[in-house]
């Protein structure tokens, strides 16, 4: 029995989970200029309250964006080490056939 193919496969979505990351980073790179800019919508504006919710919201954007990001690279992370983990689990299954083998012939 091997654990080849389960840990194939888990860093196959490792990978989709850090591609994830880097379209998050970079849509937050796109957005951050205006994080914050809510004086930019001008006094009447100002007067209505329309820039400090922009405000409020663009900053909680632009917090969402940051643990979606890593969360997704935990992911990723977290995908890996369960495939390596297989990838000992194999190591070690190998190992003690062999030994179980030569027990058998003796």
């Amino acid at each position: 029995m091997s654990f080849q193919v389960q840990s194939e496969t888990l860093r196959t979505h490792a990978k989709l989970w850090a591609g994830h990351a880097t379209d998050v980073q970079s849509a937050q790179t796109t957005v951050s200029p205006g994080i914050g800019m809510g004086d930019d919508f001008g006094y009447l504006a100002g007067l209505n309250d329309v820039a400090d919710n922009y405000n409020t919201w663009s900053h909680a954007m632009d917090q969402a964006l940051t643990d979606a990001a890593n969360c997704f690279k935990y992911l990723d992370a977290a995908l890996n080490s369960a495939a390596n983990e297989y990838d000992d689990s194999d190591a070690t299954a190998a190992t003690n056939s062999t030994q179980l083998d030569k027990m058998i012939g003796e």
